[in-house]
């Protein structure tokens, strides 16, 4: 009897038992998961990106569906098999080990585990990037398949990586049995145990045997060659496809970060941990850092700079009276041609240089002056941000080749450079030579800033445009220093770290002055470059966008340096990403210079915009004063309405990002509200064209990486505007009265 209740005193010891049981098998699963920790941290930030990352998300489409090679994808293969072997045979030596702080290792309970764990782990890479490719359909915003039957023309690829899956499950399980078989007539093949976990253990990793050691000796030596070699040249490992690099990278970390880990473990040392002390230390006392701007074509982003010789660079006004009287000459008023390219990686890149090349070629017609395309010749200036400079830099580096006389060629040049892959060095160089960077003090290595620019100065060198290598002032100065007014000026915008500020970089002398302060919280960035920086630095300085492209840090070496003498910079899409706020204070300048001349001016403004969800400002307009605009309309598309509301945690961080957005509608508007309309002629007013993207038929990336595919989808989007028609208005437009 206890209090009349029968069974009580049984079941209170079987309830704790069971507890006791459930605690003790948890305590053997977290024990047995601690050799093969940096393989699980490996696959849960590879999860973690697939599920919350867009950029990471558009490696998957661009490897299973816009990437028309079979070689990349035969790679693709290639490296989740080379990764799903590593990450197998590293957990599976890893419990061949005896670790004296955890005895459970051993227990024979758990012998069904250190099995099956190394291959669920091995078999699960290629499995991942099936499940990235189609969390990544699911993100698209025209869903899965959209209007068109590419999703099932693909499906075949997604099929290949379950069934490179399923043959890594076959093969773990069964290559004991096929050594066996062929150990009856190759006697000297020793017989393998029948089991992972009947193999012997042992108490070093020498001690493994010969095979093991020899396969590690191997995979370290190959990460240190391929460290050094992608440090010197970073293109080494290109043309197999961004995601392939990730793989390769997986599999080197995980090998080789296993192998670490045991000899820590084996003699109680937290060697992972220390790494990351050293590491984290390194950082916040600045001693490796390796990401310096380059102020000069042959300073290393790890060196500091030489003196600064003297500024020979054109003034701005200078450059801006050369211009007006070639172009403005008899002319009441004078048109202007103003572009603003936005950001938005290789995507804007490809649409900006797809839009001037199109519109000039639609301009020509007989209508060509001298060895300059029309559109060319009355285009004054561009600003860009991000991809939009990169698109805007190579459509300019293109007009200062003898062949920009014939504008047909310009959209194939275009096509040919933008299409190159400029992702797989930069995370080549990111996951080799940057990642060793960070445990080694002092900084000896270029970073993978440097990477990139070297893909864009080899891709333009292969079209014939060595401008991106060269000096950036060079493009707008003659051989006696005077300022040569051929070429479209560019103002490419970067964004200060510590002071959050625009920093406009042109390549002319300072244009902010005591007497003149152009910029609206902005830097003049003429300040603090060299007259010597080249183009492809400057075009990285506006693209350097998270984590991708390192912050750079600007120091600033002269007999006069400005203050502060050292910067930070990052993408200048953080400030906003339209362009537009320096191409209004772009309009002032020349507004003010055209007046002091007694010379009146009309912009035509080209706004190049290529996010397809944004909102047309044009429509903004103030009906009461009319201007000739032009803009396509977006098809509405079918989705739930996001929520905006977030919770407590991250409110603050959206409200951080939403605001970048924000400024960048505000400053289209700002600038639509300052074009002037002519009532008496509208001809005489100023004018803007919106090129704008739309969600269409395919996926159009946003990093550093094209495939041809999408430039159809953008030849597509393109075809939408009146081209023939735009391009007659602009003829008329330019073409100087005879």
């Amino acid at each position: 009897m206890s209090n009349g209740v029968p069974g009580r005193h049984r079941r209170k010891p079987t309830i704790r038992r069971r507890w006791r049981r459930m605690l003790g098998w948890t305590a053997l699963l977290l024990d047995h998961l601690k050799p093969v920790r940096v393989t699980l941290l490996v696959l849960a930030a590879a999860i973690i990106a697939a599920i919350a990352v867009d950029q990471a998300a558009e490696l998957f489409v661009i490897a299973l569906w816009t990437d028309p090679s079979g070689a990349r994808y035969v790679a693709l293969l290639l490296t989740s098999a080379l990764a799903g072997l590593a990450m197998w045979h590293g957990a599976r030596n890893a419990y061949r080990l005896r670790y004296p702080r955890w005895p459970a290792l051993q227990d024979p309970r758990a012998a069904a585990l250190r099995d099956w764990l190394p291959r669920i782990l091995g078999a699960s890479v290629p499995l991942l990037v099936c499940l990235g490719y189609v969390l990544a359909l699911v993100k698209l915003p025209m869903g899965p398949c959209g209007p068109s039957d590419q999703c099932v023309q693909r499906n075949w690829r997604a099929f290949g990586l379950l069934a490179e899956s399923l043959l890594l499950i076959v093969f773990f399980i069964t290559r004991r049995y096929m050594w066996r078989a062929m150990s009856r007539y190759m006697p000297a093949i020793s017989l393998p145990t029948r089991f992972p976990s009947d193999a012997r253990r042992v108490w070093r990793v020498r001690e493994l045997g010969r095979w093991p050691v020899a396969l590690y000796i191997v995979a370290v030596t190959l990460n240190l060659l391929a460290t050094v070699l992608i440090g010197l040249r970073p293109e080494a490992l290109d043309g197999i496809g961004p995601l392939a690099i990730l793989l390769i990278s997986a599999a080197f970390l995980c090998y080789s970060g296993g192998l670490l880990c045991m000899i820590g473990d084996r003699r109680g040392l937290p060697l992972l941990t220390i790494m990351l002390l050293v590491s984290a230390s390194l950082h916040w006392l600045h001693l490796n850092d390796n990401h310096r701007v380059r102020q000069y074509p042959s300073m290393s982003t790890h060196e500091y700079a030489v003196l600064q010789p003297a500024d020979n660079r054109p003034a701005f006004d200078a450059y801006l009276d050369a211009w007006m009287a070639d172009r403005c000459a008899m002319r009441d008023p004078c048109p202007i041609v103003l572009v603003s390219a936005e950001g938005g990686g290789i995507r804007g890149a490809a649409w900006t240089a797809l839009v001037l090349s199109r519109l000039t070629a639609a301009v020509e017609g007989g209508a060509q002056q001298g060895d300059r395309p029309l559109l060319a010749r009355y285009l004054f200036a561009g600003s860009g941000v991000s991809g939009g400079s990169l698109g805007l830099a190579t459509y300019v580096s293109m007009l200062s080749q003898p062949a920009a006389a014939d504008p047909s060629g310009l959209e194939t040049r275009a096509q040919a450079m933008l299409s190159h892959d400029f992702l797989a060095p930069t995370l080549a160089n990111a996951f080799f030579v940057d990642f060793t960077q960070r445990w080694l003090p002092g900084a000896w290595f270029n970073d993978r800033s440097r990477a990139l620019t070297r893909a864009w100065e080899a891709a333009a060198h292969k079209q014939g445009m060595d401008a991106f290598a060269q000096p950036f002032a060079a493009l707008y100065q003659h051989a006696d220093e005077a300022p040569a007014a051929m070429l479209p000026a560019l103002f490419l915008n970067s964004t200060t770290v510590a002071e959050g500020r625009r920093f406009i970089q042109h390549p002319f002398q300072p244009i902010a002055t005591p007497q003149r302060q152009p910029w609206t919280a902005g830097f003049d960035g003429s300040l603090w470059l060299d007259p010597r920086v080249p183009l492809s630095e400057v075009v990285l300085n506006s693209a350097r966008f998270t984590y991708v492209s390192p912050a750079g840090t600007l120091e600033v070496h002269s007999a006069n340096p400005p203050v502060p003498d050292r910067l930070q910079l990052v993408d200048g899409g953080y400030f906003e990403d339209s362009g537009a706020t320096t191409l209004l204070e772009i309009m002032r300048l020349v507004r003010a210079r055209a007046a002091s001349r007694g010379q009146r001016v009309r912009f035509i403004i080209l706004h190049i915009s290529n996010d397809p969800q944004m909102v047309d400002f044009v429509d903004q307009h103030d009906p009461q004063h009319p201007l000739p605009f032009y803009s396509v309309m977006c098809p509405q598309q079918p989705g739930a309405v996001k929520d905006g509301i977030s919770g407590e945690a991250v409110a603050p961080l959206n409200a951080l990002l939403g605001t970048r957005s924000a400024r960048g509608e505000y400053a289209r508007v700002q600038l639509l509200h300052a074009l002037r309309s002519d009532t008496t002629d509208p001809a005489n007013g100023d004018m803007l064209w919106h090129f704008r993207l739309c969600p269409g038929n395919y996926p159009i990336p946003m990093g550093w990486t094209i495939s041809t595919p999408v430039f159809a989808e953008l030849d597509r989007q393109l075809q939408r505007y009146p081209l023939k028609a735009m391009g007659a208005t602009l003829k008329t437009q330019l073409t100087p009265a005879k």
